[in-house]
């Protein structure tokens, strides 16, 4: 039976933000993470973020007795988590794109939120706007990438969140829905859990929607 839930998470983020990040919208607050590790993983397990971003899934994971690992392209952000998370050697600043580059062991469990990319959009996050990539295909095609190399390593049946959200400025963009449509061909999709946000006072959305998918390689 696909999995099809709505439930209310706080929107708190425990520890300060960096400056440069004030006046953005986040939308990954540690009660995400948290419900999310308790609900699918236990203590010892290794928990991986391709785009670790300003560390939530770390942070949260290091306090829950899980095991992080990530990856970070942004030299910013990645130093700025990097400085104060315990397993450093975990962290890497780098492309998730070159996941099988790089020496991880197998994971028992993967959330992130990734890069957003609207359909009207040429500037491509996952390719810092290089010009010769740019395009929300492309885009798909390159999340599709990521997650096949996400997969090899992935346990067999581990459960894999994205959270996104479909968007809607100035033009709709159905981008959860994009996501659940493409990575579906690299791996199962179970269902959607959506999120409603309680003491949401920093988001302008009032809910987010989480695909979860499971690796059956």
């Amino acid at each position: 039976m696909p999995i099809s839930e709505c439930i209310s998470i706080p929107y708190v983020y425990k520890r300060p933000l960096p400056d440069f990040q004030k006046g953005e919208d986040l939308k990954f607050p540690d009660g995400l993470v948290e419900y999310f590790l308790n609900r699918y993983t236990k203590a010892g397990d290794k928990i991986f973020d391709p785009f670790c971003g300003l560390g939530t899934t770390f942070f949260v994971a290091e306090e829950m007795a899980r095991i992080p690992y990530g990856i970070e392209a942004d030299s910013q952000r990645f130093h700025w988590v990097h400085e104060r998370i315990n397993n450093k050697t975990h962290l890497i600043h780098g492309d998730s794109g070159d996941i099988t580059n790089y020496k991880l062991p197998k994971m028992d469990f993967s959330i992130t939120s990734p890069p957003y990319m609207p359909r009207h959009h040429k500037w491509n996050p996952l390719y810092a706007g290089n010009k010769k990539f740019a395009g929300y295909d492309i885009y798909l095609d390159r999340m599709q990438d990521i997650y096949r190399a996400v997969c090899e390593r992935m346990k067999k049946g581990a459960y894999i969140i994205i959270q996104a959200d479909n968007l809607t400025n100035k033009k709709f963009s159905p981008l959860v829905w994009d996501l659940g449509e493409s990575l579906s061909e690299v791996m199962t999709l179970e269902g959607e859990i959506f999120v409603k946000w309680s003491k949401n006072k920093e988001n302008s959305n009032s809910f987010t929607q989480c695909l979860v998918f499971r690796n059956f390689k």
